[in-house]
C-alpha cells in the first residue's frame, strides 16, 4: 500500500519537476547569452513550460530563481513574471493562467523597440473582484526609467477569446474615474504599493520631493511617512487618503 502511494505520488509530481528544472535551465541560458535575441529566445521558451504546469502545482515546487510568482487571494488565478536585461532597456513578460477557463494562459509581453499591444510593465499581484457581473482584476506593476521608478495600478479583464483588456474606469478619485493610476518616484527609492490580505484595499505610500522646490521632478519624489487607499465598495475602487496602512 505505501509503494503504491509513494509511486503515484512520484509519477504526478515529476512532470511538474521537469518543466521547473527547464525554466531554470531558460535563465541560465539567458544569463550566458551574449546577444539580445538569444536571451529572448530563452525568455520566449518559459510559456511553454508554465503552460504545462497544473494549476496551483508551482509553490510545491523548488522555485526558480528570477521568476516572479503570485497566487490570487481572491480567485484561482496565478501570475508569473520576470524580466529580461537588454542593451538598450529590459524585457516584461506576465503570465496569467486562470484555472477552469477556455485558454491555457495569456501572455502580457514587452519587447523596447518592438510593437506591442501593451505598454510594458513588470505585474507583481493581483486582486479579483466583480464589477457588473464581469470579473475584472487590478494589477499592480513596476518598471524602471533611466532616472525613475515606476508603478501602477490597472484594471484587467481576462476575454475567452485570449485577449485582456485594459483601462475600464473602475478606479475613482473624487469626480474623475480611470482604469489606471501610475505613480512615480526616485530611481534608488522604494514604494510601497500592496494588497490587504483579504483583497478589499490596496494601499500605497503617499509620494512627495524631498524639497518643495522639486515638485514635478518625480527623480527626487519620495513616501513622506503617510498612506493612501484604493477602498473596494460597490464594484469600484475609492480612493482614500490618509489611511492606516
Amino acid at each position: 500500500m505505501r509503494v503504491g502511494i509513494f509511486l503515484f505520488l512520484w509519477i504526478w509530481v515529476l512532470p511538474g519537476w521537469a518543466q521547473a528544472d527547464s525554466i531554470a535551465v531558460s535563465f541560465e541560458r539567458m544569463k550566458e547569452a551574449e546577444t539580445d535575441s538569444i536571451r529572448l529566445k530563452w525568455a520566449d521558451k518559459i510559456p511553454s513550460y508554465l503552460k504545462t504546469l497544473e494549476f496551483g502545482q508551482y509553490p510545491a515546487l523548488r522555485q526558480v530563481k528570477f521568476l516572479g510568482y503570485r497566487k490570487c487571494v481572491n480567485s484561482e488565478a496565478e501570475l508569473f513574471s520576470w524580466t529580461v536585461p537588454l542593451q538598450d532597456g529590459m524585457a516584461y513578460y506576465n503570465w496569467f493562467s486562470l484555472k477552469g477557463g477556455h485558454q491555457q494562459g495569456y501572455l502580457l509581453k514587452y519587447v523596447p523597440d518592438e510593437e506591442s499591444e501593451t505598454e510594458g510593465w513588470l505585474f507583481y499581484d493581483l486582486v479579483a473582484f466583480e464589477s457588473g457581473e464581469q470579473i475584472y482584476y487590478a494589477l499592480l506593476g513596476w518598471r524602471k526609467t533611466p532616472a525613475t521608478n515606476q508603478k501602477i495600478v490597472r484594471i484587467a479583464r481576462f476575454n475567452r477569446n485570449g485577449t485582456v483588456r485594459f483601462d475600464r474606469p473602475l478606479l475613482q478619485r473624487g469626480t474623475s474615474r480611470s482604469g489606471t493610476l501610475a505613480f512615480e518616484y526616485a530611481g534608488d527609492g522604494s514604494m510601497m504599493l500592496k494588497q490587504d490580505k483579504k483583497g478589499k484595499r490596496i494601499i500605497f505610500d503617499h509620494l512627495a520631493p524631498k524639497n518643495p522646490k522639486y515638485k514635478g521632478y518625480f527623480m527626487f519624489y519620495g513616501p513622506d511617512g503617510s498612506y493612501d487607499a484604493f477602498v473596494l465598495k460597490g464594484g469600484k475602487w475609492l480612493y482614500q487618503e490618509n489611511v492606516k496602512p
